[in-house]
C-alpha cells in the first residue's frame, strides 16, 4: 500500500482571529476608508509573525473590504456614494427575490431561527456592541438566503455581506448614534412570519432604504475629503493604531 502524502495543517485559528481582529477595526473606524495597513506595526501590536498576519489579509482582500495595489501596499477599500447605491440596490432586488424563495419553505424551525437571531440583535444593541449588532443583524437578513435553497443566490449574499459590514458602520458613523434603536427589526420580522409576501418585499426594500440619504451624503463627504489629501496623506495618518505609521 502506497504511502499517503498530507499538507501541512495551517494555523487557521490564529488567522481566524487576526482577520476578526482586523475587521473590527475597520468597523469601528481604527483603519478607515483608503488607509494603509502598516504590516510592522500591527504584526508588532498583535504579537504575531507577518506570515499569518498576510493571509488573514489576503483573506479580507478576497472579502472584498480590502484591496492590495502593487507595488504600493494593501489598504482598506475607498467607499463611494456609488459603491454604496450599488450595493443597496442590488441588495433590495435579492431580498425581494430570496423571500419569494424562502416563503413557501418556511416552518416552525424557520421562525425560531427568526427569534433567535431577532433576539441577538437586540442584545448587541442594548450592549451598546456596534460591531456585534452589525453581525447578527446580517445574520438575521441572511437567514432567508440560508433558508431559500439557491446556492447562487447564498453564495453571492456571502460575497456581499463584508462590504455591507463596512457601509452598516458607515451608516452609524453618519447617523452619529453607536446603534440603531431596539426594535428596528420588529416589523420586518414580524411580517417574515406573516401571511402577505408582498408586504414582507415592500419593508425589506424599505428598511434597506432607512436613511439611505444621509449615508450618501457621508460617502460623498469622504471622497471629497479623499480628493483634497490624496491617497498619500491617508496611507500615513498621525495617530497611532492598527495601521499606523
Amino acid at each position: 500500500m502506497s504511502k499517503a502524502d498530507f499538507s501541512p495543517i495551517a494555523d487557521t485559528t490564529r488567522r481566524a482571529e487576526i482577520v476578526a481582529l482586523l475587521r473590527r477595526a475597520i468597523l469601528t473606524g481604527q483603519l478607515e476608508p483608503g488607509q494603509k495597513l502598516n504590516e510592522l506595526r500591527i504584526s508588532e501590536q498583535m504579537r504575531v509573525s507577518r506570515a499569518p498576519l498576510r493571509e488573514a489579509m489576503r483573506e479580507l482582500v478576497q472579502e472584498g473590504i480590502l484591496t492590495s495595489i502593487p507595488y504600493a501596499g494593501t489598504f482598506v477599500i475607498d467607499v463611494t456614494a456609488k459603491d454604496i447605491d450599488d450595493a443597496y440596490s442590488f441588495n433590495k432586488v435579492m431580498d425581494e427575490f430570496a423571500i419569494e424563495q424562502t416563503w413557501p419553505l418556511r416552518d416552525q424551525r424557520f421562525f425560531n431561527e427568526l427569534d433567535q437571531r431577532h433576539e441577538a440583535v437586540k442584545q448587541a444593541t442594548r450592549a451598546l456592541d456596534t460591531t456585534r449588532q452589525i453581525e447578527t443583524a446580517l445574520q438575521l437578513h441572511g437567514l432567508i438566503y440560508e433558508w431559500a435553497d439557491n446556492s447562487v443566490l447564498l453564495e453571492t449574499w456571502q460575497r456581499l455581506t463584508s462590504r455591507l459590514q463596512m457601509y452598516f458602520a458607515l451608516h452609524q458613523h453618519a447617523r452619529n448614534e453607536p446603534v440603531p434603536a431596539e426594535d428596528v427589526h420588529e416589523t420586518y420580522v414580524r411580517l417574515l412570519k406573516g401571511k402577505d409576501m408582498r408586504a414582507a418585499q415592500r419593508h425589506a426594500r424599505e428598511h434597506i432604504g432607512l436613511d439611505y440619504e444621509e449615508l450618501i451624503a457621508y460617502a460623498r463627504s469622504l471622497e471629497q475629503r479623499t480628493s483634497k489629501g490624496g491617497r498619500a496623506d491617508r496611507a500615513s495618518p498621525a495617530r497611532s493604531g492598527p495601521g499606523g505609521s
